[in-house]
């Protein structure tokens, strides 16, 4: 499914209103929670995502230059600067509500909406919070990640994915499915979601996943 930039800005911005809701009921120890990124507080990831929205390009490419251009090491960077506190976390993403992210040239039009809805599952999953995303956001997310294949290696060779709530499919091979929002996290390289899924496909994406991860 290729989606128009007006069609995703629509989405964004419904999706960043589900996570508002909730981030404004959170207390001090649910701001505190670990997230699903390494190393990143709820806190840190809702910092995180007001990035695309708040660094110019300029500080972008300055920011980069110093990290010597891994981008995990600037975004890590540039969240631990940032000192407000979660209410003034909540005011900015409220204050940026309306705005485009602008993705780049080259990024599918999708990728605002994909880096949302990933980043998203990353609050919700570790607060226990049933997931609010649309379905169908998470499959276009599905769509443009499994289509650029920027995913571990060999993370879907010879696996048959599907999403049960929505009309998303995938690859042959063994069977792997489940809810589009826990396909989507786990293809994010998430192992957190992997036992929502079912299929003869699930043992392998679970060694593949950690296989990718490395030693401990």
């Amino acid at each position: 499914m290729t989606e128009t930039t007006d069609d995703v800005d629509r989405r964004v911005r419904r999706e960043r209103a589900r996570l508002l809701t909730v981030l404004e009921g959170l207390d001090a120890d649910g701001w505190r929670t670990p997230s699903l990124c390494a190393g990143w507080t709820v806190r840190d990831l809702a910092v995180h995502l007001l990035m695309p929205y708040e660094l110019s390009v300029p500080r972008f490419l300055a920011l980069m230059v110093r990290a010597g251009f891994r981008f995990d090491r600037a975004a890590d960077r540039w969240v631990r600067r940032d000192r407000r506190s979660p209410a003034e976390v909540v005011a900015a993403l409220r204050d940026t509500e309306h705005r485009r992210f602008e993705a780049g040239p080259g990024a599918p039009a999708e990728a605002p909406l994909s880096h949302l809805v990933i980043h998203a599952q990353d609050v919700y999953r570790p607060l226990g919070i049933p997931s609010p995303t649309d379905p169908e956001d998470a499959a276009i997310a599905l769509g443009q990640l499994t289509g650029r294949r920027a995913l571990a290696p060999g993370l879907l060779d010879g696996l048959a994915f599907s999403a049960t709530d929505a009309g998303w499919r995938h690859g042959t091979g063994l069977p792997v499915t489940g809810p589009a929002t826990a396909l989507l996290t786990t293809l994010a390289g998430r192992p957190a979601a992997v036992d929502e899924l079912t299929g003869d496909g699930v043992p392998e994406v679970r060694a593949r996943l950690r296989a990718a991860a490395g030693p401990v």
